[in-house]
């Protein structure tokens, strides 16, 4: 049997290995708290960090294993500093972490510089640097390197995972911020707002800000979001330029109070929604997002969103303006079909005269009238009754003759 020819072979399809990108800019420096050095953003760092092993001071941000920091030695030799493993082999500059990780870690990476870089622009006056718990270093990392924000004393660490968390690394984290920067700091956790899995989105809905209207939309928060919002960290949302601060939301129903009536034409009206704020509350239905840009976000003192919490004041107002209003339409509705019994006051004679002013003349009363006799039926002209004849009157014409009479 012969074999196949070299043109009737099949050729096998081969998956490509992926390529394992260099982490040579890259080293977290233990003397900084974790902080990661970005040699192509920080064009003075061979002038300012030490060459050489340090007393193991450079880690690798994929495999944790010990760098040596190579820097030129002349300002004109044109050498490219880099990080370097401390490892012989035939490419002692690459990194021994499996390809999956360090493709990860460079994304994650990318990704937190990405976010710096964006900070650093709007807030110039605030230090930013990216930052990661070297412990991690040697095993996938659930979270992130986060970024820290200086600004004199104040302090802001901004975690920005990119896939849910389970309960026991959230608190673990909203722990070890706590324990390394103290309770004083501001704890931010930015998901992005294009991220399916973190933007549950649940429509949108009407408000008035002092009196104009506005629309904001609405979310059904995760899990670990709920979480870290309990635990007092700042949960809110990242888009182009804009971050999005959460309130809570939930249906409510008013009951009726006395001498208000919920039925009716004021039904509809009965159904409304309360607001939790400047967090939201753990029993809220849903959360509304309040958009401001970024610089305003984050510009204010502490790093506490607080143009959000003035917005949020004027909603709970506006929340009690309309109640006040639909009460009052509920108590409306109740006198309509409620009208007060009307009693007529009768007052006698004698309370009319009490009451009547001392200074003014008292009128005489009246003469009481007189009785009426019944009405009888006239009985006509009453009949001759026969009798004497009266006698008759003497007089001179009597003594005339008749004739002359």
């Amino acid at each position: 049997m012969s074999r196949p020819s070299a043109q009737t072979r099949t050729a096998t399809p081969t998956t490509p290995r992926p390529r394992t990108p260099r982490l040579s800019e890259f080293a977290i420096d233990l003397a900084d708290h974790g902080r990661i050095i970005d040699l192509r953003r920080e064009p003075d760092a061979p002038a300012r960090l030490p060459r050489g092993k340090e007393d193991g001071r450079y880690r690798c941000c994929a495999c944790g294993k010990s760098l040596i920091f190579a820097a030129e030695s002349t300002a004109g030799s044109g050498f490219t500093p880099r990080f370097r493993h401390d490892a012989g082999g035939a490419d002692p500059d690459r990194c021994k972490a499996p390809a999956t990780r360090a493709l990860a870690v460079h994304a994650d990476l990318t990704r937190a510089f990405d976010l710096h870089d964006r900070l650093t622009r709007a807030l110039p006056t605030t230090t930013v640097h990216v930052a990661i718990d070297p412990d991690l270093a040697a095993s996938d990392w659930n979270l992130p390197p986060a970024l820290v924000l200086r600004r004199g004393r104040h302090i802001a660490v901004i975690d920005h995972p990119h896939h849910l968390l389970n309960q026991h690394a959230a608190q673990t984290r909203l722990q070890s911020v706590r324990t390394h920067y103290g309770d004083h700091a501001a704890h931010w956790w930015l998901y992005n707002r294009d991220d399916p899995q973190a933007f549950d989105y649940a429509g949108t809905h009407t408000v008035r800000i002092s009196g104009e209207p506005a629309t904001h939309d609405k979310i059904r928060p995760t899990r670990d979001q709920r979480l870290t919002n309990t635990a007092g960290a700042q949960v809110a949302w990242l888009t182009e330029d804009k971050i999005l601060i959460p309130y809570g939301g939930r249906p409510v129903t008013h009951t009726a109070r006395e001498g208000e009536t919920w039925t009716g034409d004021t039904a509809r009206w009965a159904h409304d929604w309360a607001l939790s704020h400047p967090r939201p509350a753990p029993d809220a239905s849903w959360w509304g997002l309040i958009p401001l840009p970024l610089t305003a976000a984050l510009a204010q003192p502490a790093f506490h969103p607080v143009p959000a919490h003035r917005i949020m004041a004027a909603l709970a107002a506006s929340q009690r303006r309309r109640e006040e209003h639909r009460r009052a339409l509920a108590r409306t509705a109740y006198t309509r079909n409620h009208p007060p019994a009307t009693n007529p006051v009768q007052l006698t004679l004698d309370a009319a005269l009490d009451t009547a002013p001392a200074t003014k003349a008292t009128p005489a009363p009246a003469p009481a009238p007189a009785p009426q006799r019944e009405a009888t039926p006239n009985p006509g002209p009453l009949p001759r009754v026969a009798g004497k004849s009266p006698k008759p009157r003497w007089t001179w014409r009597r003594l005339l003759p008749r004739r002359w009479r």
